[in-house]
């Protein structure tokens, strides 16, 4: 009777742990979690400016690639590849994000091309608001960079790419997108029937626009295209003041604004497209806002958290290593529902 009394004692405890670790692999985390308050990406960042990122979702082994002026010690800006790393220690509950690549194995050599790109889009002027995208034919992934360069004057939308040139053609314009002002930041929608984009072609101010576009035309063939393309004005989006940076992930927008009722200068805000429209702009609020400027978000599902997606953008308040750096904080799944 005894002996049943232990062994009884024996199974609670086992039973006990394995809840408290709340994993069936006896991990004490199951889940991850990102910040609600921005942190600084440290390994990315230097004392020059680093900002306007791109980072396709890919899970935890992420291709990133942004504007910095480090290059030229503060003057023009150049589109850099680093490899980005996002880790979330099931043991000890501890988020680590690098530009190390000691998991990549294979992936670091295949994402690794994307430096022939950015290479080739370097110029004399300001290269701005990368935009990658990732295309897979079996087991070969192709990429293509969209940005904007001022090299000729006004900023104008450009594009890069390996899909039917092993080593990237050379850049060339996007025609249909680009005016005799300026124009950047450009991103599809999720369908990949729109393409949205800023530009101050019609006002002193930036607003947001957007394009039509065939979904089932080849990427490389669309951007190409030198035909006339209809330009329409995102009324509900844009306001009196300079709305830039769109960036669309799923059903949701975010973008910069310096537009009334903010934190100070630009500040980030977000959108939800239902009902075959876009939500009235909400301010993402002084957790992430503050009396600087944030600038360019853009949104990766990393795989750490099943309720939260992480956000990168730009700022240059104070506590960085100098001028604009890269922060990075968790968003809510309730603002990114797909």
């Amino acid at each position: 009777m005894k002996t049943l009394n232990l062994s009884f004692l024996l199974i609670l405890l086992i039973l006990s742990v394995a809840c408290d670790n709340n994993s069936p692999g006896g991990y004490k985390y199951n889940t991850g979690s990102l910040p609600e308050t921005p942190i600084n990406l440290e390994a990315f960042n230097t004392e020059y400016d680093d900002y306007n990122s791109t980072a396709p979702t890919l899970g935890y082994l992420i291709p990133f690639c942004f504007s910095t002026n480090r290059n030229s010690q503060g003057n023009d800006f150049d589109v850099i590849y680093q490899p980005m790393s996002v880790n979330f220690d099931k043991t000890t509950g501890e988020l680590t994000v690098s530009n190390e690549t000691k998991h990549w194995g294979t992936f670091k050599e295949v994402y690794g091309v994307i430096n022939i790109g950015v290479d080739q889009i370097k110029t004399l002027g300001n290269e701005f608001g990368p935009n990658l995208i990732i295309t897979r034919d079996f087991n070969d992934t192709y990429f293509s960079l969209l940005y904007a360069s001022d090299i000729s004057g006004d900023f104008q939308i450009n594009f890069i790419s390996n899909l039917s040139e092993a080593n990237f053609g050379d850049p060339k314009e996007v025609s249909f997108l680009n005016s005799e002002f300026d124009d950047l930041y450009p991103c599809f929608n999720s369908d990949n029937t729109k393409i949205y984009f800023c530009s101050n072609r019609q006002e002193d101010n930036f607003d947001f626009y957007s394009v039509n576009v065939d979904p089932e035309m080849d990427l490389e063939t669309l951007l190409s295209d030198d035909a006339e393309y209809e330009i329409n004005k995102e009324e509900a989006l844009s306001s009196t003041a300079d709305d830039k940076c769109p960036f669309i992930f799923g059903n949701k927008m975010v973008f910069a604004s310096n537009r009334e009722g903010g934190y100070g200068g630009f500040d980030l805000y977000y959108c939800i497209y239902e009902n075959g429209k876009w939500s009235q702009p909400i301010n993402f609020g002084e957790g992430i806002n503050s009396e600087f400027d944030e600038y360019r978000p853009i949104l990766i599902d990393e795989g750490v958290s099943y309720t939260q997606t992480m956000m990168v953008f730009s700022s240059n308040r104070t506590g960085g290593k100098g001028g604009f750096d890269l922060y990075f904080v968790g968003v809510d799944h309730d603002h990114t529902e797909l």
